[in-house]
């Protein structure tokens, strides 16, 4: 026998089965857009980037302002370069000194000419075989003096190498072509270990859309199809592709991130604007009210 309070419960239930049927189309979130969109998600910039220093020094200038639109490899900053100049001279003097290598060299040609004599003399028996031994011995330490002092003006121009290197990184470039955000660095400030980002710079030509799909909708996207997005606020709608779904479901939300890429070389379309994403139609979101309430009835 149903009691009343069963009874009531199941009453309950029924209503709010009617209530789920009659709204079907905002299954997935309860905000709608003109009765047509439903998933929400915002713009961003395709590609962000902190731009950091790889080598310590002081601002001296700021070559581009805020709001600059710079190409790759385009000069944002140019750090001090007094000190390291003067390395890098040092390490020319050094990498072009080759006196030592010269001294070697005629050493070399020396103890050669010494040994050859030596040995024909001990083939006509002018000479010991201990004088031939200490000639050839000479010879060997004559070409060990030679190699040393080549492996040091390799090691020298190495060195001068890197410093020449590390004169180019004085000057922080562009990594691709954008948008200069913000400095976070002025002019006199240290630039080094810990506190090497200067700059952040954005990306523009195309935006990423990011969404969280709804578990029940996630079969109905593919990674290369086509999606409609609705930029709210200029009340647009785009066509993008989706470039990215996650492999499984947020645990707590039991909803899909899924990103999608829209074009915007004209500069037309804003990062940051909340964007809506077409409602995507299941079998559950048809579902007749009648059927529904029968199921939630059955489900007690």
């Amino acid at each position: 026998m149903m009691t009343s309070s069963t009874l009531q419960q199941r009453l309950i239930v029924i209503m709010i089965a009617f209530a789920l049927a009659g709204n079907a189309s905002v299954v997935a979130q309860s905000v709608t857009y003109n009765e047509s969109y439903t998933i929400q998600g915002f713009s961003q910039p395709v590609r962000l980037s902190s731009v950091a220093g790889a080598t310590s020094g002081i601002i001296r200038q700021r070559l581009v302002r805020e709001g600059d639109v710079v190409l790759q490899g385009e000069a944002l900053i140019q750090l001090d370069p007094t000190i390291h100049q003067a390395r890098l001279e040092l390490a020319r003097i050094a990498k072009d000194a080759k006196g030592e290598w010269q001294i070697a060299k005629a050493e070399l040609a020396s103890k050669t000419s010494r040994f050859e004599r030596i040995e024909s003399l001990v083939a006509r028996n002018h000479a010991t075989s201990v004088e031939l031994l200490q000639a050839n011995e000479d010879l060997t330490i004559a070409r060990a003096s030679l190699r040393r002092a080549e492996d040091r003006l390799a090691q020298q121009l190495a060195d001068y190498n890197r410093l020449l290197a590390e004169s180019e990184q004085l000057c922080i470039k562009a990594p691709f072509d954008g948008v200069v955000v913000e400095f976070t660095k002025q002019v006199g400030e240290f630039v080094g270990p810990g506190e090497s980002t200067v700059c952040t710079i954005a990306d523009l030509s195309e935006l990423s859309v990011e969404f969280l799909v709804p578990r029940l909708y996630r079969s109905n996207l593919k990674i290369g199809s086509e999606i409609e997005v609705v930029f709210t606020i200029i009340n647009r709608v785009v066509v993008g592709k989706i470039d990215y779904i996650s492999p499984f479901p947020n645990g707590e939300t039991n909803t899909y991130k899924v990103k999608a890429r829209v074009d915007n070389s004209d500069g037309s379309l804003s990062a940051g604007e909340r964007c809506l994403l077409r409602e995507i139609e299941t079998k559950s979101s048809k579902m007749e009210p009648s059927q529904a309430a029968h199921d939630a009835v059955r489900r007690t």
